[in-house]
């Protein structure tokens, strides 16, 4: 460096120079501004003609103008350090003296020191003292910029002081600027020091005693007196690392493992580091498939993979590989690995069930139900064992029912809670198929109540949550369904899978049970690209679902263009049903069914296939009843009315849907009976499906015969959409009767677009064009001050429900 540092004028402005006779005592490792300190000390003290002596202490003709200066006292032998510690006794010598630490054998002279001059302890520099650093060649860093310099130097002053002389500071100059300067000063060292450094970034709390040199303590210290020893600083770690080969430093960190395995202290970063910088030795790769099986599902998938390349892993190993690797979200790894067991024609039956489940539940996650139950079928009953329950699940979800009981008749293994319950689920969904919902529902729920074992151990399709959720939610039990996955969600790792699918479900019972917006309910973290294709048009078709009951045309459109791309790759099953159908409706109302008419089609084969069971067809048909009024075709509507009251024999959830279509269809035929009406109403409201009954009974008072049956059918509308708050409001809130400042005419809009009509449909009923429907709307919310849709459609709602508009 050609001209001294602000920082270190500023520690010498601190110490008088001039003192007679001068007496200086400086600890700190390389690291510490110690040398720098040391050298500009030399250079002040040359420049004021000082006799500076920094060797040959012994002689005796030192004058008063003699200053002795020990730039290490550490890097002295056993005969120079008693002559040193003699002359530091005499007070009337000038004397400065730097150490790497403080020597016991320096102790006392320390103290003489305090007494009779100044004594400095260095450090490394930390976040404030590299702001000061900064400062001083005319930078100003924030704390966060000054932290993350202290993590790559470290807090080596030499290395910030190099790299903050640039006049222009950004990531690249200074990364450049550190990694310059570590390989000077590593290149600077001996063999021996550079063997130590390499060998303690590698091995964490590396001991002397561990490495096997003729002076190893000797050795040991001056390593540490560098200030590089134990770096993981990138630009330091790079500086140090170079091939292991079959030299020294190999042979020692192959005894540093064995040494440590064997006494049980060997801990997973240092085998994963040993791993980094080139061991292969097989104890290590024994450690690391150890160590994988009680790690985190992401953790041991690393673990594993690491493994496999010094040896190859048992088809046990590679099983539990494949667990981890899918519940950490690495699908591809997931398959590749099973796809290795699936191959093998001498592995056992038991780990081929497993790796039939592993593989499946990846072909679930990607959409791809069929594919899973087909695996589970060429597997066969014999040969799945304790998997069977599994598989039952996925065939039933694909509508192979006899393959399903033939798999269900084989259920193996062990009584255990985890095999009960998802034996439980099995029977409980082929009860759904032919008996009562409530039974199925309730053999399927006790599979809830059993503890689980962890989720690393098996990688589902779906979970039970998940699954009996989704056929509350085809019951209308939507709050129940909720419960179901809050308790789900609240024992999960986010980091799992099902965590996020957990979390979306939760948003679609919200839907159903008439909350306005649950997709911001959502956290954002369950929100990412790692989605599966099977949770994506989950997700999607939520979007559009909110943008259908509670935005515009606009919104439908906007959100359809997002999830239309989903049915692409969609295929269908039981258990994906919900998302299918509300981008049917949405469809329908875009004048857009091609890309889904097919699916629609698949979806009457399947449940034909599974007899049409009421658990699971009624909502579906539900759907189709709302298709044919979307596309006003009551001839379309007929079979789905019929298909609801086929199961309304058995299940009074169907028997609720079944009138409410019946009353549909006499509305869009024209017959209106206000009694009939209310009634089904009230009970699309008692079973779960609020805002389908403000639909019913604001369609119905716009086709009323008479103004009395229109308000009375009105009013009902409004109170279904107050008995659905917004989340957060109370009822109270929703309920409060506000001053309206609306015209009669705008009065009339805001029942309309609260019930959900569109412009166009609004336009329709009230005999005027979109265009000035729009323009109404645009009106009404400056009036009310609503500073976006959602918010005028709750302040639209306050109003509706006031006594001044009736």
């Amino acid at each position: 460096m050609n001209s001294e540092s602000p920082y270190i004028r500023d520690l010498l402005s601190t110490v008088d120079l001039e003192a007679k006779p001068l007496r200086l005592f400086v600890t700190g490792s390389g690291a510490s501004a110690r040398p720098q300190l040391l050298a500009a000390v030399h250079r002040r003290l040359i420049g004021r003609e000082a006799a500076v002596v920094t060797a040959d202490f012994a002689r005796d003709d030192h004058g008063p103008n003699t200053v002795a200066l020990i730039d290490n006292a550490l890097d002295l032998d056993a005969a120079e350090l008693t002559v040193i510690l003699e002359i530091l006794r005499r007070t009337n010598i000038s004397a400065v003296v730097a150490t790497d630490m403080v020597d016991p054998r320096l102790a006392e002279a320390a103290a003489d020191f305090s007494a009779t001059g100044s004594v400095l302890h260095l450090d490394r520099l930390r976040c404030s003292d590299i702001q000061t650093l900064a400062r001083g060649y005319g930078h100003a860093l924030t704390p966060d910029e000054a932290g993350n310099l202290e993590s790559l130097s470290e807090g080596h002053f030499g290395a910030l002081d190099a790299s903050l002389r640039s006049p222009v500071l950004d990531l690249h100059t200074v990364g450049d600027a550190l990694r310059a300067y570590f390989a000077r000063a590593v290149g600077a060292l001996d063999a021996w020091q550079r063997e130590i450094l390499h060998i303690s970034s590698i091995v964490q709390n590396l001991a002397p005693d561990e490495l096997e040199f003729d002076s190893p303590t000797d050795a040991f210290d001056r390593a540490v007196g560098t200030g590089l020893f134990a770096a993981q600083s990138p630009p330091i770690v790079e500086s140090l690392a170079h091939p292991l080969g079959i030299g020294s430093e190999r042979a020692a960190l192959d005894r540093i493992l064995g040494r440590r395995i064997k006494a049980g202290v060997l801990d997973i970063d240092t085998a994963v580091r040993l791993f980094d910088a080139g061991v292969r030795h097989p104890a290590l790769a024994h450690y690391l498939y150890d160590a994988a099986q009680r790690a985190t599902p992401a953790a041991a998938a690393d673990l594993y993979q690491r493994a496999a390349v010094i040896e190859s892993p048992s088809a046990q190993a590679i099983l539990h590989h494949a667990e981890c690797a899918a519940s950490s979200g690495d699908l591809d790894t997931a398959a590749s690995l099973t796809d290795s067991i699936l191959r093998d024609q001498d592995v056992q039956d038991a780990q081929l069930a497993v790796a039939v489940r592993i593989s499946a539940a990846v072909s679930a996650v990607c959409g791809q139900i069929t594919s899973g139950a087909d695996l589970y079928a060429w597997l066969g009953p014999m040969r799945a064992d304790a998997e069977s329950a599994f598989g039952a699940i996925l065939l039933v979800a694909s509508g192979r029912i006899d393959d399903a009981g033939a798999m269900l008749a084989g259920v193996g293994g062990a009584p255990s809670p985890g095999n009960t319950g998802t034996g439980l689920l099995a029977r409980g969904l082929m009860q759904s198929m032919t008996g009562p919902p409530p039974i199925a529902l309730n053999t399927m729920s006790r599979a809830l109540t059993l503890p689980r074992a962890p989720a690393t151990s098996h990688f589902q399709a779906d979970s039970p949550a998940a699954i009996v959720a989704t056929a509350l939610m085809h019951t209308g039990a939507h709050d129940r369904a909720r419960d179901v996955l809050a308790k789900a969600t609240a024992a999960q790792d986010q980091s799992s899978h099902l965590w996020a699918r957990h979390q979306i479900l939760a948003a679609w019972a919200a839907l159903l049970a008439g909350t306005e917006n649950p997709v911001a309910a959502i956290p954002e973290s369950a929100i990412t690209d790692s989605l599966g294709q099977r949770d994506t048009l989950f997700l999607r078709a939520l979007e559009v679902g909110v943008a259908r009951r509670f935005g515009d045309l606009a919104d439908v459109r906007r959100t359809w263009s997002r999830a239309s791309g989903t049915l692409f790759e969609c295929s269908v099953n039981l258990f994906d049903l919900l998302p299918i159908c509300e981008l049917w409706l949405a469809a329908v109302r875009l004048g857009d069914t091609e890309h889904v008419d097919h699916l629609i089609d698949e979806a009457q084969n399947l449940l034909r296939l599974l007899g049409d069971p009421p658990l699971w067809s009624s909502l579906f048909h539900w759907y189709g009843v709302q298709a044919a009024i979307l596309g006003q075709s009551p001839a379309d509507l007929l079979p789905h009315a019929r298909a609801l009251a086929e199961s309304a024999k058995i299940h009074s959830y169907s028997a609720g849907l079944a009138e409410a279509g019946r009353q549909w269809l006499l509305v869009l035929q024209g017959t209106v009976s206000s009694d009939e009406i209310e009634s089904a109403a009230r009970t699309l409201d008692r079973i779960g499906h609020s805002w389908d009954a403000a639909r019913l009974a604001g369609e119905a008072a716009l086709r009323a015969p008479d103004t009395k049956s229109a308000t009375t059918l009105l009013q009902l509308a409004r109170s279904f959409r107050v008995n659905t708050p917004e989340p957060g409001s109370s009822r109270e809130d929703a309920q409060a009767l506000p001053d309206s400042p609306l015209t009669e005419r705008e009065h009339e809009i805001a029942e309309l677009v609260v019930l959900g009509l569109t412009y166009r449909e609004v336009g329709e009923r009230l005999y005027i064009s979109a265009k000035t429907v729009e323009h109404h709307v645009a009106r009404i919310k400056r009036k009310v001050g609503a500073q976006s849709r959602s918010e005028l459609l709750v302040v639209l709602r306050s109003l509706t429900t006031s006594n001044r508009i009736s």
